[in-house]
């Protein structure tokens, strides 16, 4: 047996979904809540797993093997961190196409390209989503729902588990997907960049929308009260 696959005790817990879920989380929270990265201090003790797991992919890739881990290091940094941790492109291109502001706007401009390389600092920085509990929310949640779109498409052989190819963290998306999935990897990170964008399109509007008035001369108290009106307005058309 090779010795790629001594890990197997270990491993075992990784290859589980449910305990990837609950590491998730980990992964990201401390950068979003402090702008510590939390994924390369998680990853300091996961990495060698997953590469060992990686590498299992590779050499079953090239004995024409079923390939025997979904988890391992491609699926965390291909189908997982789209964009950066938090899984930001879809946060990017919210605010390149859909900003109200002229803060978000030019924010936009300035995140998309670091961003398609998976570098998100001009987000967590100037959004900025450190120390923002409004942000914080689809940061930690957006992984989650990206982690469990790519492992079930992979458990359900609608997409090819990544094949062992160890490509750069950088790679940007679509690239990345079709070079260790194929063209399967590469549309389920089309619609993964997609759902993200909806996943922060909401907490994303309201920190916009706030950030408009202020640019319109509006007080906090002014704000608050618009906030609130709009809270409170009815939902429904009145009969006669």
């Amino acid at each position: 047996m090779s010795s790629h696959y001594k890990v197997d005790d270990v491993a075992g817990i990784v290859l589980s979904l449910v305990a990837f879920l609950i590491l998730t989380p980990s992964l990201v929270t401390p950068e979003g809540a402090t702008g510590i990265h939390g994924s390369q201090i998680v990853s300091g003790v996961m990495s060698p797993i997953w590469l060992s797991l990686t590498a299992g992919n590779a050499e079953a890739f090239a004995a024409g093997q079923a390939l025997p881990n979904i988890i391992n290091s491609q699926f965390y940094d291909n189908f997982i961190k789209l964009g950066g941790a938090g899984s930001t492109l879809g946060l990017a291109l919210c605010a390149l196409f859909f900003a109200k502001s002229k803060q978000f706007k030019t924010l936009g401009k300035l995140a998309i390209g670091p961003g398609l390389f998976n570098i998100n600092e001009p987000l967590v920085f100037g959004i900025p989503i450190v120390l923002n509990p409004i942000m914080l929310i689809p940061f930690i949640i957006n992984p989650i729902i990206m982690a469990i779109v790519a492992y079930v498409a992979m458990s359900t052989g609608l997409v090819n588990v990544a094949n062992g190819v160890n490509i750069p963290w950088t790679t940007p998306p679509i690239f990345s997907g079709f070079l260790v999935s194929g063209w399967t990897g590469a549309l389920l990170q089309v619609f993964q960049i997609g759902l993200g964008g909806l996943v922060y399109y909401p907490f994303f509007k309201m920190i916009d929308q706030k950030a408009y008035m202020v640019e319109q001369g509006k007080s906090e108290e002014e704000i608050l009260a618009e906030q609130t009106s709009d809270t409170n307005a009815p939902t429904g058309t009145p009969t006669a």
